[in-house]
C-alpha cells in the first residue's frame, strides 16, 4: 500500500479552501459536520481533505472511534492555519455582505419550545417579507448537549438560558425573562388575580425541565421556595404542561412571555409570583470559529432584533 507522504508532489499553490475544511474538520471531529457548517456536501469536504493531505503529504486527520483526530502534523499545524484564516477574514471584514434576499442557505437552530414558539413565526415573517429562500430547521437542543451539538455542526445558533460553555463557543446576551404562575381561571386558591406563598407551596405543580440540573438552575433564583413546591406532573414541553394546568387545580411556574402567549390559546390566568425571583437570563450561542461569516452575524442580529 502506497504511503500517504509518497503521494506528495512540489506545489507552491496555496488553495485557502483546503485549510478552511481542514480547520472545520479538526474542530468539529468528522467530514459530516464540517460539511454542514460550510455548507456543502460531504463528499466536496472528502474531497479537498484528500488533496490537502497528498500537497502536505501528511494524513492530518486519522480515525479514532466514531470520529477524526488530528495527527501529530496536523496538531502543529492546525493554530498556524487558524490564525492565517482569522488574519485574512479581518483583512476581508469591511467588504463582507450577506444578502438574505439572494440567498438559499439553511440554517440549523436549536431551542426549547418556548423560545422556538416566541422566535420562529417572526423570523419566518421576516423572511417572506425579503423574499428569501433561505431555509431554517429547528431542533431541540439539551443543555448539557448545547456546546457538542455546536461543535459537531449539527445546529448554527443555539437560543438556551445561561449554560457554561467553553472559549470555543461564543455566545451573546438575547434577554431575560421574568417567571409568572399560570393557572385555570376558577383556580381556588387564586384571589383577585393574586396567590399567596401559602397556597403556592401547598398547591400541586407541574414542572417543564429537559434536565435535573436545569431544574436546580431555576430553582436557586427561586430562593429555595421551588424545592418546597409539590411536583405532581413532570413535562418536556410548556404547551403541553399549560394544556394540564387549563384543566386541573395545578399550578404551573413558567416565563411570563410565553405564558401571556399561551393564554390567548387556552383557558389560562397569568399571576405574579407570590415572592420576588430573579428573571431567566437568555442567551445566543454559536461557534466562535464562525463569529466572523456575514451570515452567522446577519442571523445573529435578526434573533436579537426580534427580542420581546
Amino acid at each position: 500500500m502506497t504511503e500517504i507522504h509518497q503521494l506528495a508532489r512540489p506545489d507552491h499553490r496555496v488553495d485557502l479552501n483546503l485549510y478552511r475544511v481542514f480547520r472545520a474538520v479538526a474542530e468539529s471531529g468528522s467530514t459530516s459536520a464540517a460539511a454542514q457548517q460550510l455548507h456543502l456536501t460531504q463528499s466536496a469536504v472528502s474531497h479537498a481533505l484528500g488533496r490537502l493531505r497528498t500537497q502536505v503529504g501528511d494524513p492530518l486527520l486519522v480515525k479514532q472511534g466514531r470520529g477524526l483526530v488530528l495527527t501529530h502534523h496536523g496538531r502543529d499545524i492546525l493554530p498556524k492555519v487558524c490564525m492565517a484564516l482569522d488574519g485574512l477574514q479581518l483583512c476581508q471584514r469591511s467588504g463582507d455582505s450577506f444578502d438574505p434576499a439572494q440567498s438559499d442557505l439553511e440554517f440549523h437552530l436549536g431551542f426549547r419550545d418556548l423560545l422556538e414558539a416566541m422566535l420562529l413565526p417572526p423570523l419566518m415573517a421576516q423572511l417572506q417579507q425579503l423574499d428569501s429562500g433561505i431555509n431554517l430547521a429547528a431542533s431541540r437542543v439539551r443543555g448539557s448537549e448545547l456546546e457538542q451539538q455546536l461543535r459537531d455542526g449539527n445546529v448554527d445558533v443555539v437560543v438556551d438560558i445561561e449554560q457554561s460553555v467553553s472559549e470555543q463557543i461564543a455566545s451573546r446576551r438575547y434577554g431575560s425573562e421574568p417567571l409568572c404562575v399560570v393557572a385555570r381561571p376558577q383556580h381556588p386558591q387564586l384571589n383577585a388575580g393574586q396567590i399567596t406563598m401559602a397556597d403556592y407551596v401547598a398547591a400541586g405543580h407541574v414542572l417543564v425541565t429537559l434536565e435535573r440540573s436545569e431544574r436546580t438552575f431555576v430553582e436557586q433564583r427561586m430562593e429555595g421556595i421551588g424545592s418546597k413546591r409539590k411536583v405532581r406532573l413532570y413535562c418536556e414541553t410548556y404547551y403541553a404542561a399549560a394544556s394540564v394546568v387549563a384543566q386541573t387545580d395545578l399550578l404551573l411556574t413558567m416565563p411570563q412571555s410565553f405564558a401571556r402567549q399561551l393564554s390567548q390559546q387556552l383557558p389560562l390566568q397569568v399571576v405574579p409570583l407570590p415572592f420576588a425571583c430573579e428573571p431567566l437570563p437568555v442567551r445566543l450561542y454559536w461557534r466562535r470559529a464562525n463569529s466572523e461569516e456575514p451570515a452567522i452575524r446577519w442571523l445573529l442580529d435578526s434573533i436579537v432584533r426580534l427580542a420581546p
